[in-house]
């Protein structure tokens, strides 16, 4: 079953396709991560965001490639994700598609998080990931970049080329494949990956777009998302967490009432799933601080506040109980880390 960090398995049969494009045996590179590859047969399965970190990074050492991310272009998104993907490309124009890639992207991934802004410029899709423990593979976020404007300038049946697009990684010593693969525009380690489109060919209609056919499968996607809305409570009281943490410290009250549970049997049904109030508290204050720390934009004191620690001295005597660093020595450290990568 998914869970909160989980990407879905119909994602990880496109990463194969990547490796496989590399030439790489996908068998013997998901047990080298301790993986085991026949867990794909069942689409009821989901593989933890941090897991999929490590198969990309072995599978980027293996190959000798850094930008094999960008393989992902070739793999057939289309059929693999099905439903998903004709609702998106029968979308009457950019604007449309992005706002049901938005409405939907449960489907790819519990722990994916898109987002659209406004800007002077136009109009920006963000892409982040969520629940990792680990830092997060840069290429995942390449090929998830390399699908979508592929599939996109398909669908528009001309080539798009955004106003920018945003890379995790440092610049790379060959920017190439990069360039050639986007042909526009390019910023490398920046804060998450993102596309900025101009608004003229956010709202150009599409040649191929058909309204019906787009709310036929919007009824498809609904009873899918309400499938995975019956989740576990430890699930459920995760995703409250990130939403009710920041400035308080966590209430048993508060959480079971926002459950329309009352605390005995809120407390009951945790200890069913193996969890304690304070435990489950505690782990998601450590998914969370990680995923934060890693995120040059937040300050360590902003970090504090969102996980609704009341003295920043608590924050800092957690995390290094989590991680065996304080918040900045862990920071400096995946910082050395990065540039020491690409520099190799």
């Amino acid at each position: 079953m998914r869970s909160s960090q989980d990407m879905s398995v119909t994602w990880v049969h496109l990463m194969v396709y990547a490796f496989e494009a590399a030439n790489l045996n996908p068998a013997e590179l998901f047990d080298s991560v301790g993986l085991d590859i026949k867990a794909l047969n069942d689409s009821r399965n989901g593989f933890k965001q941090d897991d999929l970190s490590r198969l990309w990074r072995e599978a980027s050492r293996v190959s000798g490639n850094p930008a094999i991310g960008l393989l992902m272009s070739n793999s057939p998104a289309v059929s693999v994700f099905n439903t998903f993907s004709y609702g998106i490309l029968a979308s009457e124009n950019i604007e449309a598609a992005l706002a049901r890639l938005i409405r939907y992207q449960r489907i790819i991934g519990e722990s994916m998080n898109a987002s659209l802004t406004e800007e002077s410029g136009g109009s920006r899709l963000n892409i982040r990931v969520e629940g990792n423990l680990e830092p997060v593979a840069y290429q995942g976020f390449d090929g998830a970049l390399a699908i979508m404007m592929t599939t996109i300038s398909w669908a528009a049946q001309m080539e798009i080329k955004p106003l920018e697009i945003c890379f995790l990684q440092p610049e790379p010593k060959d920017r190439q494949p990069y360039d050639e693969q986007f042909r526009c525009p390019l910023k490398f380690n920046q804060p998450h990956a993102s596309v900025l489109f101009s608004r003229h060919d956010y709202i150009r209609p599409s040649p191929i777009g058909n309204e019906t056919i787009s709310l036929m499968h919007d009824g498809e996607l609904d009873k899918s998302i309400r499938d995975l809305d019956e989740s576990s409570l430890t699930d459920k009281v995760i995703r409250l967490f990130a939403s009710e943490l920041v400035n308080q410290e966590p209430n048993i009250e508060t959480m079971a009432s926002a459950l329309n549970m009352s605390k005995r049997t809120f407390q009951r049904r945790l200890k069913d799933e193996g969890w304690t109030f304070v435990k489950l508290v505690d782990h998601t204050r450590k998914n969370m601080a990680m995923d934060y720390v890693l995120q040059p934009q937040y300050s360590l004191q902003q970090i504090s506040h969102l996980l609704g620690f009341t003295e920043h001295s608590n924050f800092y005597r957690a995390f290094k109980r989590w991680y065996g660093l304080t918040p900045r020595q862990y920071r400096d450290k995946e910082r050395d880390n990065e540039s020491e990568e690409f520099e190799g």
